[in-house]
């Protein structure tokens, strides 16, 4: 009787843990109640509506904001990812002018929402200008998990989950190509339901961003005319050495060509990764002079990264439109008319 009482009891715990919320590996998305504030830029008369902040992961740093259109049907989607070379930048900058005023961001925002397209800008973990022990893809597989949560609460966000085109600047590109050109990251039999989800994009556009994440590719492929070699930059610029470390989130530079390192950088060459099923890609680095990169600025947002994506792009099939340098597009098209276009 003792025996049998235990194995009822038992069976009830069972019951009762398969039918609770798994928080740990959260096999259940639990929808957002949206609260709306108001708009932090002017939005002159457009009917749409914003909400702040809203949680995408366990982290502190894993939220979005998002501007949606007043729309009877689902629309699409913008998610736009913030520069600042992983170790800076915030969901907000798009919220004013940019680079010096030169971009006009809010504006191009009340473009968007004018053509019934939602917007997103999301925050994600940085790195440690020294000791960081994850290294970059840390942020990168941040960018994945906001872009799969959004995709499980689209019907709370109103989109179209299927029609999504990313863009971002500086570090926030890199990740947008990062995610564009990998194979589907969609788990399917992951527990967390939100891994479950595609990955895909229908086209992303990136300004002043970098090729790929194996740094090799700096001497290798991007920046071979200028005969450049990380340990004659090291003598110039030493104080990127720990910048450089926390990237791999390694000890030592002496292991850039360790087995693990070198299976690290596989996961981040955005080059490799280019196949011609790809979705279309904008770039834009417009910096002038083209001079040989001697700086960090100069460094990460040259324009032979565009050029070298370019390069890659056209021998491979991927449809682009490359300006870069004192070359500009044929096309003329611009950031957000690509936008527009490719959700259309």
């Amino acid at each position: 009787m003792k025996n049998k009482i235990i194995l009822i009891f038992m069976t009830l715990l069972f019951l009762q843990s398969c039918n609770k919320k798994d928080d740990i590996n959260g096999t259940e998305v639990e929808n957002p109640i949206l609260e709306f504030s108001p708009s932090p830029i002017a939005l002159n008369g457009i009917d749409a509506k914003f909400s702040k902040d809203i949680s995408y992961g366990p982290y502190q740093e894993n939220t979005f904001d998002i501007f949606m259109p007043k729309s009877t049907e689902p629309t699409p989607l913008v998610l736009y990812i913030h520069g600042g070379g992983f170790l800076g930048g915030e969901k907000e900058n798009p919220y004013s002018l940019m680079w010096s005023g030169s971009w006009d961001f809010p504006s191009e925002i009340r473009t968007l929402l004018t053509n019934n397209i939602a917007f997103v800008s999301i925050n994600y973990r940085l790195l440690a200008f020294e000791g960081d022990e994850d290294g970059v893809l840390k942020p990168l597989n941040d960018g994945k998990r906001c872009l799969q949560y959004i995709r499980s609460i689209s019907n709370v966000l109103n989109i179209d989950k299927n029609n999504i085109v990313l863009c971002g600047s500086s570090a926030g590109g890199g990740i947008s190509e990062w995610l564009a050109f990998s194979d589907d990251m969609a788990d399917p039999t992951n527990p967390d339901a939100v891994l479950r989800e595609s990955t895909r994009v229908k086209g992303i556009a990136v300004k002043a961003t970098q090729a790929s994440y194996d740094l090799e590719r700096y001497e290798t492929d991007i920046f071979v005319e200028y005969n450049f070699t990380w340990d004659d930059y090291f003598q110039e610029d030493p104080d990127m050495i720990p910048r450089f470390n926390s990237f791999y989130g390694m000890d030592s530079s002496n292991e850039f060509y360790s087995e693990h390192i070198l299976l690290y950088r596989q996961k981040v060459d955005m080059l490799a990764m280019m196949s011609a099923d790809d979705p279309e890609f904008w770039v834009s680095n417009p910096q002038t002079p083209v001079v040989e990169p001697t700086r960090p600025n100069i460094l990460n947002h040259h324009s032979f990264h565009a050029r070298t994506l370019k390069e890659w792009g056209d021998r491979i099939g991927i449809p682009n439109t490359v300006s870069y340098g004192y070359y500009h597009d044929p096309s003329g098209e611009t950031f957000v008319d690509f936008l527009i276009r490719k959700t259309h």
